[in-house]
């Protein structure tokens, strides 16, 4: 094994990783740096720490890739991912158990504050208003200056009428009529 070693480091010049890699494990991190030296390669203990503690992840997940795991064992799945990939009917206390069976800690405002910026980030949770709104077409637009605000309050109204629930919204609106009715008489 080492001639091949040999061989290949005489056809194309030889990484300090490589080098680092090539030394026993057992041998101090001075010494492989007092060797580097000699080879004419500049590193540092800490260098040569590194790359152990790199190889040692690797050997350890087989395949000489680290890739499932990040520096210091966490895995790649964030938490803000693992939040938003659960749905947001489930209680935060769920969440919180299910992410420390996956080794996570988080806390009930971490899930909170994840959950509101998850629409602000790409990640919108299907609302009513959200699935029916587009079937029933837009609201004609209203006439005269206030035409663009007009039509934003038609379509949120439209988006809330579409949330409580027709039925709701129009006994809503009777309760409205009734009220301005009894101040326009008075």
């Amino acid at each position: 094994m080492a001639a091949k070693k040999l061989k290949k480091a005489s056809s194309k010049p030889l990484s300090k990783s490589a080098f680092v890699r090539g030394l026993s494990t057992s041998l101090p991190a001075k010494e492989v740096v007092a060797k580097a030296k000699s080879a004419g390669l500049k590193i540092s203990d800490r260098y040569v720490h590194v790359i152990r503690s790199i190889a040692k992840r690797a050997a350890k997940h087989g395949n000489g890739s680290a890739s499932s795991t990040r520096r210091g064992g966490r895995p790649i799945s964030s938490k803000r991912t693992f939040v938003l990939s659960l749905p947001a009917s489930m209680a935060a206390s769920e969440v919180i158990d299910r992410a420390k069976a996956q080794g996570m800690t988080l806390t009930t405002n971490y899930v909170y504050k994840i959950r509101s910026r998850g629409a602000a980030a790409g990640v919108r949770q299907p609302t009513i208003a959200n699935a029916v709104a587009p079937k029933i077409g837009r609201l004609p637009r209203a006439t005269g200056n206030h035409s663009n605000h007009s039509s934003g309050q038609e379509e949120r109204f439209v988006a809330l009428v579409l949330d409580v629930g027709l039925s709701r919204a129009t006994a809503l609106l009777d309760q409205l009529r009734d009220r301005v009715q009894g101040l326009a008489v008075n």
